[in-house]
C-alpha cells in the first residue's frame, strides 16, 4: 500500500489554480476531547452522522433559509427510512475512480442495521444527522454542532458514528466530532481524507485509503463494509487516548492510480459543468469574509 494522499496539500495547489488568493486554514486544535465508552455497545444506542451528502427521495428535508451548503446548517433524516430511497447527488467525490450509487459505502445504514440485528449494538438513534459544509469553521463549532448535540440528546444517543465524503466533509464532521467528545458522546470518524482529520483532531479515526466518497468500503462489498464497521466498533472499545488512528486493512481493487490523479489536470476533482458553481461559491466566501462572518 502506497502512502495516503494528503488532500490539504492537494486542495491547496487546486483552489489556487482556480484564482483564491490566500490559502484556506483548515482547524487545527493542540487539544482534543476524550470521552471513554461509558457502557457496552451491545447496550448503547447509535447515531449516524455525515454531512449534506445524503438526501431521501421525495421527501423535503426541513431547513431553516440559513441551511444552505456555503453558510452551514444542519437536518435529520428517519433513522428507519426506506435505504432504496436514500440517494446523494454530491460531486465532492472522486468522480473518477467510484460512484456513490451504494449509499452503503459512505452512509452505511444496512450494516447498522445488521449490527443490531446481531446483537453488536444496542440500539440506533430515532434520527440520523446531516450536516452542510460552511465556510466558517466558527459558525459549524458554535451553531451546527451545538444542534447535533441537543438532537442526539433528546434521542437518548451513546455514541456517535461519523461519515465524510468530500475533503470539507472531514473537517465538518471532525469539528461535529470534537463537539459530541467535550459533551460526553463517544465518536469514531470513518473517513478518507486522513491527514484533514488529523489535522483538525479527533478522538478516534479509522482511515479507509479508499478514494473519496467510500469511508466505509467499496460499493456493494457487503463483507468489507461490515468488517470496516467492525473496526470502528473494536476502536470505540479499545481507544484510550484522544488521537488515536486505525487503518483499514483493504486496498482499492483497481489498484491505487487513482492516488496520483487526484486533483490534477487529468482528473479534476469536480466536473467541468460544477467549475462555474465553485467560483460563485468563492465571490460569496469574499463577501462573508468583508460582512466578518467567516
Amino acid at each position: 500500500m502506497s502512502d495516503y494522499v494528503r488532500y490539504i496539500d492537494k486542495t491547496r495547489e487546486y483552489y489556487r489554480s482556480m484564482g483564491y488568493e490566500e490559502a484556506y486554514r483548515w482547524a487545527h486544535f493542540d487539544e482534543v476531547p476524550f470521552t471513554p465508552l461509558r457502557k457496552p455497545l451491545a447496550e448503547s444506542r447509535i447515531a449516524l452522522i455525515s454531512t449534506s451528502d445524503i438526501a431521501v427521495r421525495g421527501v423535503d428535508l426541513e431547513k431553516d433559509e440559513n441551511q444552505m451548503g456555503n453558510v452551514g446548517g444542519m437536518y435529520s433524516i428517519a433513522s428507519d427510512v426506506d435505504v432504496d430511497l436514500l440517494y446523494s447527488a454530491s460531486v465532492g467525490y472522486d468522480i473518477h475512480a467510484t460512484t456513490l450509487e451504494d449509499v452503503n459505502a459512505y452512509f452505511p445504514i444496512s450494516r447498522l442495521r445488521e449490527a443490531l440485528a446481531n446483537g453488536r449494538i444496542g440500539g440506533l438513534a430515532r434520527r440520523f444527522h446531516g450536516v452542510f459544509n460552511a465556510y466558517s469553521q466558527r459558525r459549524t463549532r458554535e451553531r451546527d454542532a451545538v444542534e447535533v448535540l441537543d438532537r442526539c440528546r433528546e434521542d437518548g444517543v451513546d455514541v456517535a458514528v461519523l461519515v465524510p465524503v468530500c475533503p470539507v466533509c472531514h473537517q465538518t464532521i471532525s469539528l461535529v466530532a470534537r463537539h459530541l467528545e467535550a459533551n460526553g458522546i463517544p465518536t469514531v470518524v470513518i473517513g478518507t481524507a486522513r491527514d484533514i482529520v488529523e489535522h483538525c483532531g479527533v478522538a478516534r479515526l479509522v482511515h479507509t485509503d479508499f478514494p473519496l466518497g467510500n469511508p466505509c468500503g467499496e460499493p456493494w462489498l457487503v463483507e468489507q463494509q461490515q468488517s470496516i464497521l467492525e473496526l470502528a466498533f473494536k476502536l470505540l472499545e479499545s481507544a484510550t487516548a484522544p488521537r488515536t488512528t486505525w487503518q483499514s486493512p483493504y486496498e482499492w481493487r483497481a489498484g491505487e492510480d487513482w492516488k496520483s490523479l487526484v486533483f490534477t489536470p487529468e482528473q479534476p476533482f469536480h466536473t467541468p459543468e460544477s467549475r462555474e458553481n465553485w467560483l460563485r461559491k468563492k465571490d460569496l466566501y469574499r463577501q462573508l469574509k468583508a460582512e466578518g462572518k467567516v
